[in-house]
């Protein structure tokens, strides 16, 4: 039971650092001024076009928050317990790939 309560608050956090505005991108225009932008991690893949990666994010996020909530009512099936269990380490990966493939992404402006 604490890993379903667990697994369920981690996979609210994952989502609203994805969220945050973490990154400052700065380029310089074509008149001569330096212009910032504060991006969070999604829009920085939107950016790059590597958005399979959120929606892979939300999909291992809802399989982790679905099998959750089946075990908090009760349902008590070892199937259930690893479909949550890898739901849970599936999005923990993917989270780190986004942080990682977003802290190393470069965006450039034409």
């Amino acid at each position: 039971m604490l890993m379903a309560i667990l697994s369920i608050i981690v996979s609210i956090a994952y989502f609203i650092v994805l969220n945050m505005n973490i990154y400052t991108d700065r380029a310089m225009m074509p008149t001569g001024e330096v212009r910032e932008w504060h991006r969070s991690p999604i829009a920085r893949l939107n950016i790059a076009d590597q958005s399979f990666l959120i929606y892979l994010q939300i999909v291992f996020a809802a399989v982790s928050v679905i099998t959750s909530v089946l075990l908090l009512f009760g349902v008590r099936s070892s199937i259930v317990r690893t479909i949550q269990l890898v739901g849970t380490i599936g999005s923990t990966i993917v989270f780190i790939i986004i942080m990682i493939v977003t802290s190393g992404s470069h965006t450039r402006y034409a």
